[in-house]
C-alpha cells in the first residue's frame, strides 16, 4: 500500500505549519517527516519533479489506499509540496542502495552483481502482463516498470502517468 501505515505524525500540527511558513530545509521537524525514510515517497519525489502533473492522480490512489495519511497530508500541504520539492537527502543514493542489497537477497538469484543504486525487484505474472499492456501504448519496458511500480502497481494510473509524460524523458 502506498506509504505504508501513516503512524502517528498527526502531533504538533503548528509545528509543521511553522516549519513549511519558514520554507526552508532547516532541522525542525514537522508532522510529515516520517515520509522521507519512505521508499514509495522518494519515488514519488522523483516523480513529480519530473512531471508535476502526476501528483493529482498519485494523490487520488493514495485517497483509496490510505485515507489516514491523505488525510495528513492535506492537513500539511505546504509541508507536503515543500518536502516533494526539495532536493533529496544527501543519504538518500546509499539508502537506495542498502535498499537494493536487501531486495537482491530475497530474491535467491545473484543479485549481488547490481551496480550502485539498482534495485532487483520481482514481479508477478500479473505484473508482466500489465507492464506488457503499457508497452502496447509504445513506450519502452524500463519506463513502463518504474512507472508502474512508482504508481503503486496501478496500471491505469501508470498509464495516465507515461501518457502524461512520465518522468519527462530525461532519466
Amino acid at each position: 500500500d502506498m506509504f505504508g501505515g501513516g503512524g502517528g505524525a498527526a502531533a504538533g500540527a503548528g509545528a509543521g505549519a511553522g516549519a513549511a511558513a519558514g520554507g526552508g530545509a532547516g532541522g525542525e521537524a514537522g508532522p510529515l517527516d516520517f515520509l522521507r525514510g519512505n521508499p514509495q515517497f522518494q519515488l514519488l519525489r522523483r516523480a513529480v519533479q519530473a512531471n508535476p502533473d502526476i501528483l493529482a492522480p498519485m494523490l487520488q490512489e493514495l485517497r483509496k489506499q490510505n485515507p489516514s495519511l491523505l488525510q495528513q497530508i492535506s492537513a500539511h500541504q505546504q509541508e507536503f509540496m515543500r518536502m516533494v520539492m526539495e532536493a533529496p537527502p544527501e543519504g538518500e543514493d546509499e539508502q537506495m542502495e542498502q535498499m537494493a542489497q536487501l531486495l537482491g537477497g530475497m530474491g535467491g538469484g545473484g543479485a549481488g552483481g547490481l551496480p550502485p543504486g539498482m534495485v532487483q525487484i520481482e514481479l508477478s505474472e500479473a505484473d508482466d502482463a500489465a507492464i506488457q499492456r503499457l508497452q502496447g501504448l509504445g513506450f519502452e519496458r524500463d519506463a513502463c516498470i518504474e512507472a508502474y511500480l512508482a504508481c503503486d502497481r496501478n496500471e491505469e494510473v501508470a498509464a495516465n502517468f507515461l501518457l502524461e509524460g512520465g518522468f519527462g524523458g530525461d532519466e
